[in-house]
């Protein structure tokens, strides 16, 4: 599997890992790297690649990120990748899955020095990416990154992976279903740039993941590496974009925030991709909801529309966001009350609300329909998974469209009539 984008090689079969020596050396590494790793990754596949490097006469430097419970891609972690870095390094090699991909991604794009991933769970769909999601401040942010000069999965180690990760992969492409519709109204309510080949990558993406979704429980290594491969699909369609918009909506949105509401908690309970899954759901729910109606009674109910004040805003991101509050200010400030720009927003709604609706009717799924994937896969469904209750989704729904500046069904609620769409959905 290859791609005519800057990575430059892919592997993902059998016994990929041992090809790595060979792979550094047609991308022109050879001489010394450095292994990043945790001290899970580094049973999974560290030891073993250092091993196999050091028998090449590579000279391997290695970065443990040991932690005493889950690690978190934060400042401390870039930092202390930064630290092992000497002069001589010729590249790094990040050994493990999300988060060692997004730190390692990060320094690679600050220190220019290239870097590759040898994956050890199909859990996220970033391998591919050029962007960063950290967590600076107790913020969750995404930083423009840059890519991997190789990714290697070998699905021997990726099927061994913890089942949590499989599903959390596994999850996150679901979440295509309503990234990608976001992005589409987006396009048509806010003027920003879509590409149809990209959208139509991601859709190849999400047909691989759900092919495979009755085939993962038994850990089949076909399916664990097609579902690698759908993953890595995903983040090349990123890649091409130059940004998160083709794979990123609401559903992350909606994680994100649980996320920083887990790390305020002291730690991050549940995968990004479980979360994505199970919010996937969710605004899938808020599509059916919404697009059930036809243009009078979203004329109606735009009428009816409540704003809100500078003052109740400020007071709701201040009680929810508590002292990461700024960060949202700093990022979306007031845009969203403006209420010329809502007005315009609002004719856009009501010109291709037929448009929209047939598109939603061909692409977005029912409930029912991604409840079974998710079941099928084996992954968590259920919000009470999260620790939440159905009463506390209108909190959750209501604050999660201000963790980004995106055009998301989020936003197109606020548009039409928050409140009553969030209480439709939520009740039905």
């Amino acid at each position: 599997m290859n791609d005519s984008t800057k990575i430059r090689e892919i592997e993902i079969c059998s016994g990929a890992l041992y090809d790595v020596p060979n792979i550094l050396n047609k991308v022109g590494i050879n001489s010394k790297v450095l292994i990043v790793c945790d001290k899970n990754t580094y049973k999974a596949a560290g030891l073993t690649l250092k091993n196999v490097l050091e028998h090449k006469k590579y000279d391997v430097q290695l970065c443990n990120l040991n932690r005493e419970g889950n690690l978190v891609p934060d400042e401390k972690a870039v930092g202390e990748v930064l630290i092992h870095l000497k002069d001589d390094i010729e590249a790094m090699i990040a050994v493990g899955a999300g988060t060692i991909n997004d730190v390692v991604k990060f320094v690679s794009s600050k220190s220019k020095i290239p870097y590759g991933i040898v994956a050890t769970a199909p859990s996220m769909d970033g391998y591919a990416s050029s962007v960063s999601p950290l967590i600076v401040n107790g913020f969750k942010r995404t930083y423009d990154a840059t890519y991997p000069i190789f990714i290697v999965g070998d699905t021997k180690i990726l099927k061994d992976a913890p089942y949590d990760m499989i599903t959390s992969g596994f999850g996150d492409i679901i979440g295509k279903f309503t990234s990608l519709a976001d992005w589409y109204i987006g396009s048509l309510i806010t003027g920003e740039d879509y590409s149809e080949e990209i959208a139509n990558d991601v859709k190849k993406s999400l047909a691989k993941c759900v092919n495979v979704s009755k085939s993962l429980k038994s850990k089949d290594e076909s399916a664990i590496g097609k579902l690698m491969e759908a993953l890595i699909l995903s983040g090349i369609s990123m890649l091409k974009f130059g940004n998160s918009r083709p794979a990123s909506g609401a559903e992350h949105h909606l994680s994100h925030f649980i996320e920083m509401r887990e790390l305020s908690n002291g730690e991050i309970r549940h995968s990004h991709g479980v979360k994505v899954g199970i919010m996937t759901k969710i605004a899938v729910k808020l599509y059916n909801t919404v697009f059930s109606f036809n243009k009078d009674d979203i004329i109606e109910m735009m009428k009816e529309r409540k704003s809100e004040s500078k003052e109740e805003f400020e007071f709701r991101i201040s009680k929810n966001f508590g002292n990461l509050s700024s960060e949202v200010f700093k990022d979306i400030g007031y845009y969203y009350l403006d209420e010329d720009k809502r007005k315009m927003r609002q004719e856009r709604i009501l010109g291709n609300w037929d448009t929209m609706k047939k598109w939603v009717s061909e692409n977005v799924p029912t409930v029912e329909y991604v409840d079974e994937l998710l079941n099928d896969a084996g992954a968590p469904s259920d919000v009470a998974y999260l620790d939440l209750k159905y009463d506390e989704l209108s909190d959750v729904l209501l604050n999660a469209k201000d963790v980004r500046k995106r055009y998301t069904i989020l936003r197109l609620a606020e548009d039409i009539n928050i409140d009553k769409i969030f209480d439709m959905a939520i009740k039905n």
